[in-house]
């Protein structure tokens, strides 16, 4: 099932300003320091957007930043847009097609792309309110994935 599309950047300088500028137009997901590198992470207000709507979204937000910010984005050492799946055992197979101009659009903003992989184990109490399963044909309302640590968001 798709979850969503993180946005991480990871950088030795402080992020605070560029987190503060994206703050008017992404969620925050995190903001801070983990050892000696400074993380953010970022999704789209709507959170269930198919993976090529997503990163569009995320892509809009970072090319419409000031040129001061642009290069806080360009100086970070890691910039990564992260595409969510939630897998278990038995589920179907997974299409998550991504356009052209989408990959172009990664490349251009100099960032890599990221599949990451939850296992579902069917403990919903450890899971945040909706998101919704993508499939090319229809949408299907599902269960959120929780963040890296496990921890709900």
């Amino acid at each position: 099932m798709y979850l969503n599309v993180d946005l991480e950047i990871r950088s030795r300088s402080d992020l605070t300003p560029l987190v503060e500028a994206l703050r008017r137009r992404l969620l925050v997901l995190h903001a801070g320091r983990r050892e000696r590198t400074f993380f953010a992470a970022f999704e789209t207000a709507g959170g269930s957007d198919p993976p090529d709507v997503a990163i569009r979204l995320l892509a809009t937000a970072l090319r419409r930043l000031p040129r001061s910010m642009q290069r806080l984005w360009r100086a970070a050492h890691d910039r990564v847009f992260d595409i969510g799946v939630e897998r278990g055992p038995g589920t179907e197979p997974l299409s998550l097609p991504l356009r052209q101009d989408t990959m172009k659009l990664v490349a251009m903003l100099n960032a890599r792309l990221a599949l990451t992989f939850y296992s579902y184990t069917g403990n919903s109490a450890r899971r945040p309110a909706k998101r919704t399963d993508f499939t090319p044909a229809r949408r299907v309302r599902g269960r959120a994935h929780p963040d890296r640590t496990g921890r709900r968001r």
